[in-house]
């Protein structure tokens, strides 16, 4: 995997999460298994975070959007036992 893919898929993973962050279904779709879970999103962002010699703005994307997830997954926990 070279470093234009690694971008492109983090650009991808990051438009994923803008959905999922804004998407007032986000919870109804994440329990019903209708959309991917994040530990699928989160293992994606550990591989290219795992490509040797990976350039900083590449490793500070994958890292904030790995944050990003954590935050996600903690709404979602939050919300359902509520």
């Amino acid at each position: 995997m070279g470093y234009d893919f690694a971008e492109k898929d983090l650009a991808h993973i990051r438009n994923v999460l803008n959905y999922l962050e804004h998407s007032a279904d986000f919870l109804r779709a994440y329990d019903s298994g209708t959309i991917i879970g994040v530990n699928y999103w989160r293992a994606r962002i550990r591989t290219i975070l795992a490509m040797p010699r990976l350039p900083i703005q590449i490793e500070l994307q994958a890292i904030d959007l790995l944050g990003r997830l954590d935050h996600l997954e903690d709404s979602r926990h939050s919300l359902s036992t509520v």
